[in-house]
């Protein structure tokens, strides 16, 4: 069953031709053309046996096989799929400098942008300078504007960025006399200069962050940032479930029963890597019980599987946690495998809290088929999953509902107690949130205008939502 299921993950140049006939003074011409269209009819041939909704592809007739992969993609799904997708096959990733940012709109120069990092990939050259919750007000010496941007965009020579900071400043005019001082908080420069190396080609870990904290009563509980379900590296398979296994045993060894898992930046991955997880944190008394069903199209119903949550997978090293209490730190960007794990979990555990905003809602997966020719993928959806009581699921809505991007002063890097979710995490497990009273909090007055992803952040193998590896 393993070997099938690895081949399943869950969930993110050809020339345009025109030809204006085929036959010319009788004469077929069809095989000058035939490798022009080979890529588009072997994504169709596909899809005609793979795809979940096959029933609703056009006929051979009335689809053009001139395209690029893409827009044929996009003319051939169905309407109800938001999950297919093809992707170019890479052999190493593009270079990057390792950082992700959110532009927000300069209020004292009108054509100026001030950038918010929101990620920073361990080992990479931002990290040497850089951490989550940083401003760049400057790139070389000139203010972030459109033009300036594409160098922190597309950029690849070693760039020199000023740092700002956000933080409280005087009102350009005194307050009047007996009116309450309006607070005004803008991003400052700080400091010299500082350099950030050349982009170089990255693979970024999913297992980000790893701690154990100590709650108020002194009991501990382990905080995890994972933000993709992926196994391992094409040169080490299982290098990142070895370090899923090493996490989970660390954590049985302190007899910890408390979770807290970050999930606000995964965006899929394998169904492997799911259940592999899942079996860690459920309840041990469903242990090798029903997890999960995968159903696939009427013409591949003998790959139909029922997924438990399977004690060998544990193997070498892993342990079942037993929890009591798991926090899922979600969001809008959360999708595929996450979701999966956490309706897998809802009501096999204790108490599962969820903390941040509504995930997007994913309940099928996709599976990736390799053109060796062209160096294309095409992932169609292929299946359709259900949790354990046979019941199709949408998006998970949280428990409490908190915007991580509403103060600035807590924008600060994944594992520091302060962070906003994170913090609102640690209040719940020792009871002091939420707060009996309303809390005066500093809300940001900038709107964030745009975000922007390295091309190494969190691009693993297996891609986005719910993926067949």
């Amino acid at each position: 069953m393993m070997t099938n299921l690895r081949k399943i993950i869950l969930i993110p140049a050809l020339v345009i031709v025109f030809i204006s006939g085929f036959f010319s003074c009788g004469v077929d011409r069809w095989p000058e053309y035939a490798h022009m269209t080979a890529l588009d009819t072997w994504m169709y041939d596909i899809m005609q046996q793979n795809y979940l909704w096959y029933q609703d592809l056009p006929s051979y007739n009335d689809v053009n096989l001139f395209q690029e992969p893409a827009t044929f993609l996009s003319k051939v799904k169905s309407k109800n799929d938001s999950y297919s997708f093809v992707d170019s096959v890479m052999e190493t990733p593009l270079p990057s400098y390792g950082f992700d940012y959110s532009l927000v709109r300069n209020p004292d120069i009108d054509t100026a942008y001030n950038a918010l990092i929101t990620y920073v990939i361990p080992g990479s050259p931002a990290a040497a300078v850089l951490k989550r919750g940083d401003w760049i007000v400057k790139v070389d010496t000139s203010y972030i504007s459109k033009k300036y941007e594409s160098q922190l965009l597309q950029g690849t020579e070693p760039i020199e960025v000023t740092l700002g900071k956000y933080q409280k400043v005087p009102p350009a005019e005194p307050p009047v006399e007996g009116e309450e001082e309006e607070e005004i908080y803008r991003v400052v420069p700080v400091d010299d200069p500082v350099k950030i190396g050349a982009a170089v080609s990255l693979v970024d870990n999913p297992i980000h962050c790893k701690k154990i904290l100590t709650l108020a009563d002194g009991s501990e509980v382990g905080y995890l940032m994972y933000n993709n379900f992926t196994a391992g590296t094409k040169d080490n398979p299982e290098k990142y479930n070895t370090e899923l296994r090493e996490w989970s045993d660390e954590l049985a060894q302190k007899n910890i029963h408390q979770v807290i898992l970050d999930l606000r930046y995964n965006k899929g991955g394998s169904i492997d890597c799911t259940q592999l997880l899942s079996t860690m944190l459920v309840s041990s008394y469903y242990l090798d019980q029903t997890m999960a069903f995968l159903e696939y199209n009427d013409k591949n119903t003998d790959k139909d599987a029922t997924l438990t949550f399977n004690s060998e997978l544990l193997n070498p090293s892993g342990k079942n946690l037993d929890l009591v209490t798991l926090i899922v730190l979600i969001s809008g960007d959360t999708a595929g495998a996450p979701e999966m794990l956490i309706h897998s979990l809802n009501g096999k555990i204790q108490s599962l809290i969820a903390i941040g905003s509504s995930t997007k809602g994913q309940n099928v997966a996709t599976e990736q088929f390799i053109n060796e020719e062209f160096m294309w993928s095409v992932n169609p959806a292929v299946c359709t999953i259900y949790n354990s009581e046979h019941d199709t699921y949408g998006g998970f809505k949280p428990t409490y509902a908190v915007n991580a991007s509403t103060d600035y002063l807590t924008f600060l890097p994944f594992g520091d107690e302060k962070e906003t979710l994170l913090s609102v995490a640690l209040g719940v497990l020792n009871k002091t949130y939420p707060p009996k009273e309303e809390e005066d909090k500093t809300k940001a007055q900038f709107k964030i205008e745009k975000s922007v992803s390295s091309p190494a952040s969190r691009v693993f193998t297996g891609g986005t939502g719910i993926r067949i590896k």
